[in-house]
This record gives C-alpha cells, structure tokens and sequence, in this order.
C-alpha cells in the first residue's frame, strides 16, 4: 500500500514519514537515523520513496506489492494541487491540515523552517513611523488575520485528515494515523524528541487558548510573564476570532498586565463577556 502524505510546508510532512518508515508494519526502513536541527526539522532522516515535487514524480522506484511505502507530497504550502492522484490513483492520503485556530502555528513554521527566516525579517517594518511595540504587535496581528494562506489547507473529503495541532498530543496523532489504515508500533520516544524541539512553535496558541478561557471564566491572572511579541500578537488574533474584536492598537500600546484588563477593554468596546 501507498501513502501520500500531503502537506503544508512546515517540516510535518517529514516527521509523518519518519513516524511511518520507522514504526509502521511493513513499512521499507530508512538505513539512517532520525536526528533534529535546531529549527526542529527532520529533513536528515533518509527517504525510502523519492518525493513527488511541485507536481513531477521522479520515479526510479519500483513499488512491491507486499511492503507499504510513504510519498511525500510536496508542493509548497502555495499548492493544494490533487495532480499527484493522477501518480497514485490508488493511494491512501493522508493530508496535514489547519484552522483558523492553529494556523499561527504554520504561519510561524513555513518562515522559520521552509524559508529559513523569520516573521520580523518577512515583515517590512521600514514604513511604519515607529518600531515600538504596539506597532510590531499590530503588524503581526494583521499577518495572521489577512494572510491569504490562512484560509489554506483544510480537511479533504478524501484523505485521512490530521490537523497540524493534534501532533501535539501523542495519542491523538496515533489515532488518526491508525484511521488511515496503517499499524504503528509505540513511536513515543519519537515523538518527544519531536516535540521537545517543535513545542516552542505551539506555545503561543496554548496561551492564547488559556486566556480566551480565563476571560470567559472571569478569571484575573498575570500576563507580564508574556515579553515575547509573537505571542502577544497571536492572543490578539484569538482575541479577534473569539469575539470579532480587534484591539485598538495605539489606544492599548501597552501590554495587558493581566485578563481581567482584557475583559475591561472587551466591555468598552461593547462586548459583554
């Protein structure tokens, strides 16, 4: 059997097939071993299957009917193209996806890993008149809200679809691997290397997730342990899709001290929370 793993750049695609050339039955082993960069890539371990790449497959492969292979889809986030299934007609997919919760997630990745940048270095700060940061955290507030690509790379009707967050949660991510059809050995150990490294990339959605709650619960806790603008940024984001309020920037150019301030500024602004 084949499986596509289809995915947006962000170097999910690699751990996949290193979860299923490593631990899945039947699978062909890669002769490597699986190490990470500092950016929390996977790119060093060996692929069994060349990759299908922007729309060409290499080839140079003949597939035996008693193993089970992985292909890496890789088109670039830019490309949700299906041209692949013309190659694979009969493959099982399985696509990496996103929400609107979890894109800063991939919106963080595809710069840090796939671009080897960052989001500042990405963003044009040159023509605002100040670099302080309120300004910063507007600018990357309006990247996430008006980026075309968060929009990108839903669920598939016809795929075995794995949100980008649920690699978060081991058991979870097992679960849907096994909905696709394959049988896995543990990989736990894997995978904690796997998120020892990525973690960093996911934190600022978990804070933001807890805040939301804390607001809704009525809950005064600090926010000064938050310094990282990035993050900050992204609570505004979820500040925004949670109750379709953006903060006024330059009325509130300094950081929120703590929840209960939030929940002020969201019942100025005629939100009853």
């Amino acid at each position: 059997m084949i499986y596509c793993v289809w995915y947006p750049s962000g170097g999910f695609g690699h751990f996949v097939n290193a979860v299923l050339t490593l631990h899945g039955n039947n699978f062909l082993r890669p002769d490597g071993s699986l190490e990470f960069s500092s950016t929390g890539d996977s790119h060093s371990l060996d692929l069994i299957v060349p990759k299908y790449f922007h729309d060409r497959w290499p080839g140079g492969i003949n597939f035996l009917d008693d193993k089970n292979y992985c292909v890496l889809i890789d088109n670039g986030i830019n490309n949700e193209g299906q041209k692949f299934l013309d190659t694979f007609p009969a493959a099982k997919i399985i696509k990496l996806c996103y929400t609107d919760c979890s894109w800063p997630v991939v919106a963080q990745t595809m710069i840090t890993k796939a671009m080897k940048s960052s989001i500042k270095d990405q963003l044009d700060f040159s023509s605002w008149q100040t670099d302080e940061d309120w300004a910063k955290r507007e600018k990357y507030f309006l990247f996430l809200r008006n980026h075309k690509l968060r929009y990108s790379w839903r669920a598939d009707n016809n795929a075995t679809n794995i949100n980008i967050k649920t690699l978060l949660d081991y058991k979870s991510f097992k679960t849907e691997l096994i909905n696709s059809g394959v049988i896995l050995s543990n990989f736990r150990k894997i995978w904690n290397q796997w998120a020892h490294h990525n973690f960093k990339y996911f934190l600022p959605i978990l804070c933001a997730q807890d805040i939301i709650k804390q607001i809704k619960n009525k809950e005064s806790v600090d926010l000064t342990i938050i310094t990282d603008i990035w993050t900050q940024a992204v609570v505004y984001y979820y500040i925004w899709l949670e109750f379709s309020i953006e903060v006024p920037h330059n009325d509130y150019s300094n950081w929120f001290t703590n929840t209960e301030e939030i929940a002020i500024m969201l019942n100025n602004l005629g939100v009853t929370v």
